[in-house]
Formats: structure tokens, sequence, C-alpha cells
């Protein structure tokens, strides 16, 4: 017996995405194209480099959602631009992440007690 098969559902991407992940998408395409036009080349001949159809670094540089991460390197990389991207990942510049570590600290930290010049400035106190 056979089946049809069903066409994949995708994602719909453009209701997924956030307004600031869209506009960053759109940016980075819109970079990735200025970069290719500084170099003097043309689509087809980033696309070939990077061993993609043209209509795919079209996409990528339109920013499309649906384009794969590999192929967002694979330009980066066409490119000479790969070199120093882990930075934006690396774990020591994640500063959403160090600024929520700090706040779980100070939250288990007991509140820090005035000094004595601090106690008799609160109190009107001065010293003779």
């Amino acid at each position: 017996m056979r089946t049809k098969n069903k066409p994949k559902r995708t994602p719909d991407w453009e209701k997924l995405l956030t307004a600031e992940a869209e506009a960053a998408l759109k940016q980075v395409g819109t970079f990735l194209a200025e970069a290719r036009d500084r170099r003097g080349m043309s689509v087809s001949e980033l696309a070939t480099r990077m061993g993609v159809d043209r209509r795919t670094l079209t996409q990528l540089e339109r920013g499309s959602p649906t384009v794969s991460i590999g192929v967002f390197f694979q330009a980066l990389s066409a490119l000479n631009l790969l070199r120093g991207i882990e930075e934006v990942v690396r774990p020591e510049n994640d500063v959403e992440a160090i600024s929520s570590s700090i706040r779980r600290l100070r939250k288990r930290l007991p509140p820090l007690k005035p000094t004595n010049a601090e106690y008799r400035r609160s109190c009107g106190t001065t010293d003779a």
C-alpha cells in the first residue's frame, strides 16, 4: 500500500520572530551585502565561493530567517569575516548572564551594616 508523502510543515517565521530578531537579521544581511560590495564581488561570485545557490545568498542578504546558520558562517568565511565571531557568544562577554548572576548573589548575601561614620551621619551626630 502506497501512502502519500505529506509536505513538511515549516514554522511561519514571520510570526515567530521577535521584532528585535527580525531587525537584527535584516541588518546583518545588509552588512553582508555591503561587505560583498566592498570586495567588488557579485552575488554569483560569492555564492559560488560559498557553494550555495544565488537565491540562497540573496535570501541571506535580505535577512531571511530560513537560511541556515551554516550558510551564514560560510558567508563570513568566504568574506574573511569569521575571525572574532566567537567573541559574541563567549561566556565572559555575556553581560546579561553576568548581571543575572550578580543579582542572585546579592539576594543570598545579608544586607551590609552601615559604618560608624555612616550611622552617625544618619542620626545627625557629628564628630566633635
